[in-house]
């Protein structure tokens, strides 16, 4: 695996599937940047703008390791997903924060280009997998099941 949020890998969030979700995301950045035609000033802004994805908001960012979560009951497992929601929304900030200061550099032709990758593909819809299971930050299956609090 990368390096992904400081921590160890563990659990589902490494493995074969995450590999080809990285390498694919990793090929979808490689075309975006190719038909961009950068200069080099722009260039030392598109490297910023990817490093604000390593760490950040990726489609297994930080799972919750379910032996630790069993441990834990209803308001300790709410309490856990709250803090992971605002580690997510902080990556999101600084990544959207990265997105607005490339974006200021282009010109309106890689602008345009820009606003086509990312409406072909929205940035959460493209970390699906082959089988159409994923997590985006919300919508069907972004978050694990658990069982209901009564």
């Amino acid at each position: 695996g990368g390096p992904m949020m400081g921590q160890g890998q563990r659990g589902p969030g490494s493995g074969p599937m995450q590999e080809r979700m990285a390498e694919r995301m990793k090929q979808d950045q490689q075309q975006l940047h190719d038909a961009l035609k950068l200069n080099p000033d722009q260039e030392k802004a598109w490297v910023k703008f990817q490093e604000s994805h390593v760490g950040g908001p990726g489609p297994m960012a930080q799972r919750p390791d379910p032996a630790e979560m069993a441990k834990l009951n209803a308001p300790e497992r709410a309490e856990k997903m709250l803090e992971m929601m605002k580690q997510r929304q902080s990556g999101m900030e600084q990544h959207v924060a990265a997105m607005k200061t490339f974006y200021g550099q282009l010109n309106a032709e890689q602008k345009k280009t820009f606003d086509e990758h990312f409406m072909q593909r929205p940035e959460r819809g493209g970390m699906r997998g082959p089988d159409g299971r994923g997590r985006g930050p919300g919508g069907p299956g972004a978050q694990p099941p658990a069982p209901p609090a009564k």
